[in-house]
């Protein structure tokens, strides 16, 4: 991500909250390197805040990509939610608003 200006990433997806998980001392310390090109916008379909919603069941077109049938990570809860709070965990207050807020705003021109 260092070598490319206009290139920058989404932490919503569930890819992310899997990275997040994997290993969180390796994700920390990337996040704290590339705080700046680092973004979330929710893509949650949770209708609750607590998994109501959520399935867990893969969308039948990353099934054929290999993935497996289910989620286990997620199953019952609010993937926004876990990964704002994996994510909370492992920054500080100044970078979480960077990456939830300040990135997203300064990237799309919003005042």
């Amino acid at each position: 991500m260092a070598e490319y200006p206009n290139f920058y990433a989404d932490l919503s997806a569930y890819s992310c909250r899997n990275f997040l998980g994997r290993d969180p001392d390796f994700a920390a310390k990337f996040i704290e390197r590339h705080r700046a090109k680092l973004m979330f916008g929710s893509d949650c379909r949770c209708q609750d805040g607590h998994g109501l919603g959520q399935g867990v069941e893969l969308d039948p077109r990353q099934k054929w990509l290999g993935h497996s049938d289910q989620r286990p990570l997620i199953a019952g809860q609010c993937m926004a939610r876990s990964t704002l709070t994996a994510l909370k965990q492992m920054t500080s207050p100044a970078i979480f608003r960077q990456i939830t807020w300040e990135n997203g705003t300064k990237l799309y021109k919003i005042k």
